[in-house]
């Protein structure tokens, strides 16, 4: 098992099974009991599976020390010690576990916290669509809400084995994903179903993904060419541009462009400035951006120095943003400077609040001086808000009085807000009493305000 499996189980979980915190309440067998003793004794007889592949009856002693301890339950799994010693024996329980006991297993998420209920639900269900994705479909089907988000899981499981019989669920079931993707499940780390199936359809065969994705229409077209190029990007930049001309459809074409920009910008910034200057003139700002972003995946410092690559005229935000956020994680100083050194007041207002995040986390002192350094207006606004909400465990009473400093009705609102739900957690009279004297909130807001600190919503 690879160190950083935490961190890739958590970005698959945010991206496509955040809908376990909530979940269709289901009553258990009646003969769990008996079930859980025979699977315990069959494990005990069976060799155990690895999560991908079948592990040897004798395996090595390399083997043994990637497996984790053996459980009878994700619950026991839950209850050790250390999240690696978790995973390990989740993964190594789930490859154990027959075609019927899938849904057994789905039924009792709900007697897990909801925190782990989002681990163990996504591991259950990529498990489950490996081995027997059409039950795990139809599974979904009766979680309500929640199976919106699970769908993907399972579907990308399905193509990672067997990725022509996912696409054809996936043509003949294309609205039970489109929820999904409207939810917020195009984003980068996760992308819709159709980019999911065409990138785990290129790692085994390109050909046959292009084809696929050459038959799709409008946004399944365009995401599944995403999905296969940041493939081939990843793998050979030069390559995957050299597969361009393939694609007829303009649109899909200039969105794989960007896809290519993107990855090739984190590895060789000046061969991807060379091939964007090839790129038809129109396409080039939209490709320019999506390189800068990627180059400050690998170098935030070198991508804010090539901000001036973007041309005069467009409007900047979104990438500076991107570069301003990532920078500000090693070096928030020289990132809120570069900041306010760029752009226009728009920008640097957007670009400002993700530095302050992290600075305030990072040295607060040297962060509320940059913020009362400021003057008036959006800029301010946003650096001292984003202070406030992300210094909640600093001094209640100097972030009440920066936040009161906000010019911004909304932002003043909200970090206030934030600030005396905390507040109220440790002196009930004492918030409660600011919230009903203070004049930086409208009376709506102050009710509002304190609705939601006492526990009574919104």
């Amino acid at each position: 098992m690879k160190a950083g499996i935490i961190g890739l189980v958590g970005a698959l979980v945010i991206g496509g099974a955040g809908g376990f915190m909530v979940g269709k309440k289901s009553t258990p067998s009646a003969d769990n009991a008996a079930d859980d003793e025979a699977r315990s004794a069959r494990r005990n007889n069976e060799s155990s599976l690895s999560y991908s592949s079948a592990r040897s009856a004798e395996p090595s002693d390399a083997d043994k020390g990637k497996r984790g301890p053996r459980v009878d339950s994700a619950a026991d799994a839950m209850s050790l010690p250390g999240q690696n010693n978790r995973l390990r024996s989740l993964m190594d329980y789930y490859a154990g576990l027959g075609p019927s006991e899938f849904k057994e297993e789905a039924e009792k998420l709900e007697e897990l916290p909801w925190s782990e209920r989002i681990m163990v639900g996504y591991l259950l269900f990529a498990r489950w669509g490996e081995e027997d994705p059409t039950a795990a479909m139809a599974y979904t089907k009766t979680m309500g809400f929640t199976g919106v988000f699970v769908k993907k899981t399972v579907v990308q499981s399905w193509a990672s084995k067997r990725p022509q019989e996912a696409a054809d669920y996936y043509a003949a079931n294309a609205s039970d994903f489109r929820m999904g993707s409207m939810m917020g499940g195009r984003g980068r780390g996760g992308g819709s179903a159709a980019s999911v199936i065409a990138m785990e359809w290129a790692r085994q065969d390109s050909e046959g993904a292009m084809t696929w994705a050459k038959s799709l229409e409008a946004s399944d077209q365009s995401d599944a060419m995403k999905g296969i190029f940041r493939q081939a990007a990843t793998d050979d930049p030069a390559r995957a541009a050299g597969m361009l001309g393939s694609i007829t459809d303009d649109k899909a074409r200039e969105s794989a462009q960007n896809t290519i920009a993107r990855e090739w910008g984190g590895k060789d910034w000046n061969a991807t400035k060379s091939w964007i200057a090839g790129l038809p003139s129109d396409q080039q700002e939209a490709a320019t951006a999506g390189a800068l972003r990627g180059l400050a995946d690998a170098d935030a410092a070198a991508a804010a120095a090539e901000i001036g690559s973007l041309s005069e005229g467009n409007d900047p935000n979104d990438t500076m943003r991107s570069i301003a956020r990532k920078w500000g994680r090693d070096d928030p100083k020289a990132s809120a400077e570069w900041v306010m050194e760029n752009g226009n007041e728009s920008s640097q207002a957007q670009s400002i609040g993700s530095v302050m995040s992290s600075w305030a986390s990072k040295d607060p002192v040297a962060a509320l001086d940059f913020v009362n350094e400021q003057e008036e207006g959006k800029v301010r606004d946003s650096a001292a808000s984003s202070f406030v909400i992300a210094n909640q465990a600093g001094d209640i009473a100097q972030n009440i009085r920066l936040a009161e400093t906000i010019g911004d009705e909304g932002m003043r609102r909200r970090a206030i807000g934030i600030t005396a739900t905390a507040w109220m957690r440790q002196d009930k009279e004492a918030a409660g009493q600011y919230l009903d004297t203070t004049e930086a909130l409208s009376d709506k807001s102050r009710q509002r305000i304190k609705r939601f600190a006492e526990g009574g919503g919104h």
